[in-house]
C-alpha cells in the first residue's frame, strides 16, 4: 500500500475528469475514458510517455452535466486525487475508449489551469504530508481518541465478516499494519458510499474533519449489516460468506467504479441484470446450436470478475447474440396493383427495371419461399438505383438497409473479426440485422463493383456465402461463431459496371441495365404543365434578350463538339462508345507518312482495340484492289513503304471494347481512299477477318450519345435491331439507322454516293 507520507508529486499534473466515480488516496479505480480531452490524455501522455513521472496524472471530478460531450472546465472540482496509472487498455467496442487502472498517491489543490487544450494540465499544491503531523504530540492528543473510536469501529465492521475470505482475511491485516490516519480514506473507498460522499472526505483535508465524516458512515454500514443478518433465513449457515463474498468478489471493480465492499442489495442489482440478460437470451428463439453456446458463455460471465477486460467482451457478445433476430419477421405485402402505383410514383421512367420488379413480386406471390434471384442494378451514378431499392422494401412493407461496399478492401468487414482480436465486432451483415431488428430486410449492397482486395482478404469472396441460396441459410460470421440464417433476406446489389466485379459473384446476380437518361416516351403518367402558367412579363417596360443578355443569364456557352470541322479532311471518322456514365461519340484520326511498314497505335487503348486495328489494317491490304485503294507510292500494298499513325483523341481517357472496329475501317478507308466521311453518320459494332460485322452491347447509350451530339445517321450491326425498341420515340424520329451485315454496308452509307467497289466474278455457293 502507497502511503502518502513517501511521495512528492509534480508541481504541474495533467488532469483527467471522470465523471461517475471519486478516487481517494490509498484506493484503486477502474476510469473510463471515452471524452475528447481524456482521449488525447492518454494517447499523447500516458501511452507515449517512458518514465514514472509520465504515469502520474490528477484526477479530478468532473462536476459539470453528464449529458453535455463538452468538459467545462470551471465545473472542475478544486481538490483531487495524484493517482499513478498501473494499466492501460483500450478498446474499439461499442465505440474507441481507454479503461484505465489508476491508485490514489495523495490530495492536492488545483492553483492555476495552465492550459485547457488539448487535455488540461494545471499547476498543483500537494495537500497530504502526514509524516511531520504523525510526530507532533498535540497530533496524537487531539486525534487519538477519534483514530482509536474510528479504529474500533472498523475491526467490528471486519469482524462481521467470513474471515475465511482471502478478501476479509486481507483487510484484517491492513487494519493491523497502516497507519490509523490512512484508514478513512480507505475504508471509505470500500464501503458502500455515493459519490457525494467520497467527495465530503476528499475534501476534508483536516484529519480531525476526514475522522468525523467517516465514523458515521461506518456506523451507518454496520447497522446495514446487522439488519441483514436479521432479515437472512438463520438456519443459512453461509449466509454470512454470501454477504462477505459478493461484495468482495467486485474489487477489482468495473470502468468507473473504485474497489468496493457493498451491500449485498447494491451487489444484486448486477446480478439482476444477469439475470435478466439470461431470461432475454432464453426467450429469443436462437437454434439450439446458438443456444448451447450463449449457456456456455453465460456460466463462464457468472463465475468471471467484473475486473477482467474480458468480462466487457463476453457481456457484449451475449447482448449482441440475445437481440439479434433470429426468429422475427415481417410479413410480406404481395400487392401487384399497389406495387406498381407506388413504383410509378417514386420513379419517372425506368419501365424496363420497374417491370421486372413486378415479376419478381408476382412469382414470389406464387412462391413466398423463392431462393433469390439476386437483383444487380448496373448503372451511372446518380440514375436512382439505390431508392429502386428503397422503392421495393417500401413496396413488400419490409425493413431497408444499405450497406456501402465502395472501398472495402477487409473481408472482416462482412464476415466480422474473431472475438480473440482487441477491438473485434461483428461484420456489416450481422450488424445490419441487429440494427433492422428483423430477419427477412431488404439489404441493399451499395457500389458492388468497387470492393478491393488487400492483405485482409478478399471481401467479394466473403460475399459469396452470403448472396449464394445454396449456403446463406448457414452464413457464419466471425464474430458469432455460429450460424445464422440469411436465406430470407432480400439482397439487391449496385454497381456503375460489372466489368470490375468478379466472374463467381456476378455469376450469383441477375443484371438488370438502369439507363443514364430518362425515357419520357416510356412513361404514361401525364406531365405537370401548371408550371408555365405562373411565367409572366410586365408589358410596361420594354425587356430586350439579344445574345449579350443571353450570356449575361446563362453564362459562358458550353464547350461544343465540333464534329462538322473535325471531319473536313480524310481520315477522321466517329465512332460510338458505352461508359458506366452512358454513351459517348469517339473519333479516330489516321495519317500516313513514308516509312517501314510500321502500325502506330496512340490514344491509351486497351488490348481489344489494338486487335481490332490490326484486324482493320489487314481487311484492308486484303481488299485494297477491290477498293483500289492505294499507298503514297500507288501500290495496292498499303504498307509498302508506307508507316500509319491511328490516334483515338482524349489520351488521358483509358479506351477498350469491342466495339470500334468498323470506325477504324471507316477511317483508314477515307484516308487510303483520300475521300470525306459524311459528317453526319457515326458507327459502331466490331468485325471479323472476313468482313462480317458482329453486335455489341450499349446500343441505347451510344444512339443517345449521337443524338446529343446532333448527328443524323446512325450505322449499328444488322444483329443489334432489336435493341432499337429500347430507344425512345423521338430520338428514333430524329436519327437514320442503317443495319449493317458486312464491312461493304458500313463502307456504303459512311461515303457519300457509296465506296467505289470494283465487281469480280461472283462466286456461288457450293452445295456439297
Amino acid at each position: 500500500m502507497t502511503t502518502s507520507d513517501s511521495i512528492q508529486i509534480p508541481r504541474r499534473l495533467p488532469l483527467l475528469l471522470t465523471q461517475d466515480g471519486v478516487l481517494l488516496p490509498g484506493s484503486s479505480m477502474r476510469c473510463s475514458v471515452d471524452t475528447p480531452g481524456n482521449m488525447e490524455l492518454v494517447r499523447n501522455r500516458l501511452l507515449r510517455g517512458t518514465s514514472l513521472k509520465s504515469t502520474i496524472i490528477g484526477v479530478i471530478p468532473n462536476t459539470s452535466d453528464p449529458a453535455s460531450d463538452r468538459e467545462e472546465l470551471p465545473a472542475m472540482h478544486r481538490i483531487g486525487t495524484a493517482a499513478l496509472v498501473v494499466q492501460v487498455v483500450g478498446s474499439n467496442w461499442p465505440k474507441p475508449h481507454y479503461t484505465l487502472l489508476v491508485t490514489g498517491l495523495c490530495r492536492f489543490q488545483i492553483v492555476e489551469v495552465l492550459k485547457e487544450r488539448p487535455y488540461p494540465v494545471a499547476e498543483v499544491e500537494q495537500l497530504d504530508r502526514l509524516e511531520d503531523l504523525s510526530s507532533k504530540t498535540e497530533f496524537k492528543e487531539a486525534l487519538g481518541e477519534l483514530s482509536e473510536q474510528f479504529y474500533k469501529h472498523a475491526v467490528q465492521l471486519v469482524d462481521m465478516l467470513d474471515s475465511s475470505v482471502p478478501a476479509v482475511a486481507k483487510l484484517k491485516r491492513l487494519l493491523d499494519n497502516l497507519p490509523k490516519e490512512l484508514l478513512p480514506d480507505i475504508l471509505t473507498s470500500i464501503i458502500r458510499t455515493t459519490n457525494e460522499e467520497k467527495l465530503q472526505i476528499l475534501d476534508a483535508v483536516g484529519l480531525e474533519e476526514r475522522f468525523k465524516v467517516t465514523i458515521p458512515l461506518l456506523l451507518r454500514q454496520i447497522e446495514g449489516l446487522k439488519l441483514l443478518h436479521k432479515t437472512r433465513n438463520p438456519k443459512i449457515d453461509d449466509d454470512k460468506r454470501i454477504i462477505a463474498i459478493r461484495p468482495l468478489r467486485k474489487l477489482g471493480g468495473g470502468a468507473g467504479k473504485p474497489f468496493s465492499l457493498e451491500s449485498a442489495e447494491d451487489d444484486d442489482e448486477d446480478s439482476d441484470d444477469i439475470i435478466l440478460l439470461e431470461k432475454k437470451i432464453k426467450s429469443c428463439s436462437m437454434p439450439e446450436p446458438a443456444m448451447k453456446v450463449c449457456v456456455k458463455e453465460m456460466k463462464r460471465l457468472k463465475k468471471m470478475p467484473q475486473s477482467m477486460p474480458e468480462y466487457a467482451l463476453t457481456r457484449n457478445y451475449l447482448e449482441l447474440m440475445s437481440e439479434l433476430p433470429w426468429n422475427k419477421n415481417t410479413r410480406d405485402r404481395l400487392d401487384i396493383r399497389a406495387a406498381r402505383i407506388l413504383l410509378d410514383n417514386d420513379h419517372y421512367a425506368m419501365a424496363k427495371l420497374k417491370k421486372r420488379v413486378l415479376e419478381y413480386l408476382a412469382v414470389r406471390q406464387l412462391k413466398n419461399n423463392l431462393k433469390g434471384p439476386i437483383l444487380c442494378f448496373v448503372g451511372p451514378p446518380g440514375v436512382g438505383k439505390t431508392s429502386v431499392g428503397r422503392s421495393i422494401a417500401k413496396t413488400l412493407g419490409r425493413e431497408f438497409h444499405r450497406i456501402a461496399l465502395g472501398g472495402v478492401c477487409d473481408q472482416s468487414d462482412i464476415r466480422g473479426h474473431r472475438r480473440t482480436y482487441v477491438g473485434s465486432m461483428p461484420g456489416r451483415i450481422i450488424n445490419g440485422l441487429k440494427i433492422v431488428g428483423v430477419n427477412n430486410p431488404v439489404f441493399l449492397l451499395d457500389e458492388v463493383d468497387k470492393l478491393g482486395k488487400s492483405l485482409q482478404g478478399d471481401p467479394a469472396a466473403a460475399l459469396l456465402e452470403v448472396l449464394d441460396p445454396e449456403q446463406n441459410h448457414s452464413f457464419t460470421d466471425h464474430y458469432l461463431n455460429v450460424a445464422f440464417d440469411l436465406s430470407q433476406v432480400l439482397f439487391i446489389a449496385t454497381a456503375n459496371t460489372t466489368a470490375t466485379i468478379p466472374a463467381a459473384l456476378l455469376d450469383r446476380m441477375e443484371v438488370l441495365e438502369v439507363p443514364g437518361k430518362a425515357n419520357p416516351s416510356e412513361d404514361s403518367r401525364p406531365r405537370d404543365v401548371s408550371g408555365p402558367a405562373d411565367l409572366s412579363l410586365p408589358p410596361e417596360m420594354p425587356i430586350l434578350i439579344d445574345h449579350h443578355a443571353l450570356k449575361d443569364i446563362l453564362g459562358a456557352p458550353m464547350y461544343e463538339i465540333e464534329v462538322f470541322e473535325r471531319l473536313n479532311q480524310p481520315g477522321v471518322a466517329i465512332g460510338l462508345a458505352w461508359t458506366p456514365l452512358g454513351g459517348e461519340i469517339m473519333f479516330v484520326e489516321a495519317s500516313r507518312m513514308d516509312g517501314e511498314g510500321q502500325l502506330t497505335l496512340t490514344g491509351q487503348l486497351g488490348d481489344v482495340m489494338k486487335e481490332s486495328a490490326h484486324l482493320a489494317i489487314s481487311w484492308l491490304r486484303s481488299n485494297a484492289k477491290k477498293y483500289q485503294l492505294t499507298n503514297v507510292s500507288g501500290s495496292f500494298d498499303l504498307l509498302d513503304s508506307t508507316d500509319i499513325h491511328l490516334h483515338f483523341p482524349a489520351g488521358a481517357v483509358t479506351k477498350d471494347g469491342p466495339s470500334a472496329g468498323v470506325a477504324i475501317v471507316t477511317c483508314l478507308a477515307s484516308l487510303f481512299s483520300g475521300r470525306l466521311v459524311c459528317s453526319d453518320v457515326a458507327m459502331t459494332g466490331e468485325i471479323t477477318l472476313r468482313g462480317l460485322v458482329l453486335p455489341v452491347g450499349g446500343i441505347k447509350d451510344k444512339v443517345l450519345a449521337a443524338h446529343r451530339a446532333k448527328l443524323k445517321r446512325v450505322i449499328i450491326p444488322q444483329r443489334n435491331e432489336k435493341d432499337l425498341e429500347e430507344i425512345p420515340v423521338n430520338v428514333r424520329r430524329d436519327l437514320t439507322f442503317i443495319l449493317a451485315g458486312s464491312l461493304e454496308d458500313v463502307l456504303n452509307a459512311a461515303f457519300e454516293g457509296g465506296f467505289f467497289c470494283k465487281r469480280g466474278h461472283e462466286l456461288l455457293n457450293s452445295k456439297l
